[in-house]
């Protein structure tokens, strides 16, 4: 009898841990600013989850906010596909000398997560 209250916490708990995650992803709204220098232009994306524009393809890891020594920034861990190249990295919102994506083309920024 033991056993079987063990296994039914057991999947009472996993099953927690999937639906918590399913609705972490739901409100995942990241917003990125993406400034074209070839044609100088703004584009401004919203998504929850993956998003193609043009060649690149954003997918959103996770959002978080991190508390610096005196502030707290916001900071989105996103992987970019660029045909067959893929980047992974840390985007902030107050501190964009830490984002590290570069492209000849495109110059992006976090400004909501």
């Amino acid at each position: 009898m033991q056993y079987l209250w063990k296994k039914l916490l057991i999947i009472l708990f996993l099953n927690s841990i999937f639906f918590h995650q399913i609705y972490a992803n739901e409100n995942n709204n990241t917003k990125l600013l993406i400034l074209d220098k070839s044609s100088s232009s703004k584009y401004e994306l919203e998504f929850s989850n993956t998003y193609n524009f043009r060649n690149l393809t954003f997918e959103i890891i996770t959002c978080k906010d991190i508390k610096f020594d005196k502030y707290l920034d916001n900071a989105a861990l996103i992987k970019i596909s660029q045909n067959n190249n893929i980047f992974i990295s840390w985007f902030f919102k107050y501190t964009d000398e830490l984002n590290l994506y570069s492209n000849k083309i495109y110059e992006i920024s976090l400004t909501k997560c």
